[in-house]
């Protein structure tokens, strides 16, 4: 009988871990988007509506050789 309380416990408080992970998770929001996410997107958006078949990698390296010629 003892062996049975005791498991009760441990599988009792496993699940009170778990809700606590899940409240975190739940509760809190999106981060902001960074300035380098912008700039990336405003590209995606820019080589889109060029060519529909853009990927975004294409965008993403278009992006950083426009910011290391200081257009960006």
């Amino acid at each position: 009988m003892a062996n049975t309380r005791k498991n009760r416990n441990t599988r009792k408080n496993r699940g009170c871990r778990k809700n606590r992970t899940e409240r975190k998770t739940q509760s809190g929001g999106k981060r902001k988007a960074s300035d380098w996410a912008k700039s990336v997107k405003r590209v995606y958006e820019e080589m889109r509506s060029n060519n529909p078949k853009t990927k975004l990698g294409d965008a993403m390296r278009e992006a950083s050789r426009r910011r290391k010629a200081g257009k960006l």
